[in-house]
């Protein structure tokens, strides 16, 4: 009887470690770049005078969508992935750092859009250019900052 007992006072601590253990993983999870929203200005910088235009950064987890793909560079979406994921701490505050790196065809089957980005914490900046071989024929950059 003591034996039976000591076992299912064992059992129920075990299952009240990992419960506790499962909750806590869960808490301190860190958020990855899905379903984030940036609200950026983007500009062409091999046209002299362009303004930044404003538009809006989505990340789904192997695309980043935006409006000005579709309107100006004609391509609904860059395939990207994930060069560098890190955290550090600022304040005391836990800060999610993310390089990413991307590319897709343009409407020309050899010109291809890559993008380089830099997500740190809620901020974002990075360039597009669109290449033909190894040549860059335009290019633009853009920054801003999480909107959800």
């Amino acid at each position: 009887m003591n034996s039976t007992l000591n076992r299912i006072l064992l059992s129920l601590t075990l299952i009240g470690f990992f419960t506790i253990s499962s909750a806590f993983a869960q808490k301190t999870k860190v958020q990855k770049l899905d379903k984030r929203k940036f609200a950026i200005e983007i500009r062409e910088t091999t046209t002299e005078g362009k303004k930044f235009e404003k538009d809006v950064f989505e990340f789904t987890p192997k695309e980043v969508i935006g409006d000005y793909f579709e309107s100006k560079l004609k391509v609904q979406t860059i395939h990207y992935k994930t060069v560098k994921d890190s955290s550090y701490t600022d304040d005391g505050t836990e800060v999610k750092y993310f390089q990413i790196s991307g590319q897709e065809k343009s409407g020309k089957a050899e010109e291809v859009y890559q993008l380089e980005a830099i997500v740190n914490g809620r901020d974002i900046s990075g360039t597009i250019k669109l290449m033909k071989g190894d040549v860059v024929k335009k290019s633009w950059e853009f920054e801003g900052s999480q909107n959800n």
